[in-house]
């Protein structure tokens, strides 16, 4: 029925999938994975995270 291509080619399209889902997967799961370092960092600094940039802060002139 199938001949050698074109099992090869269904092949290369299953490993490709396979791999873009693979990515997929690994990026989803370092993106939760730094909120869950970011929120675990921000709760033994007690919400004084020191990896946060806090910006430029006006004096109050009293």
């Amino acid at each position: 029925m199938f001949n050698r291509r074109m099992q090869n080619t269904f092949y290369l399209l299953g490993t490709t999938y396979q791999a873009n889902l693979l990515y997929g997967v690994a990026a989803v799961g370092f993106l939760v994975g730094s909120w869950f370092l970011g929120r675990a960092i921000t709760v033994m600094t007690k919400g004084q995270n020191p990896l946060v940039w806090k910006g430029l802060t006006k004096k109050d002139e009293n």
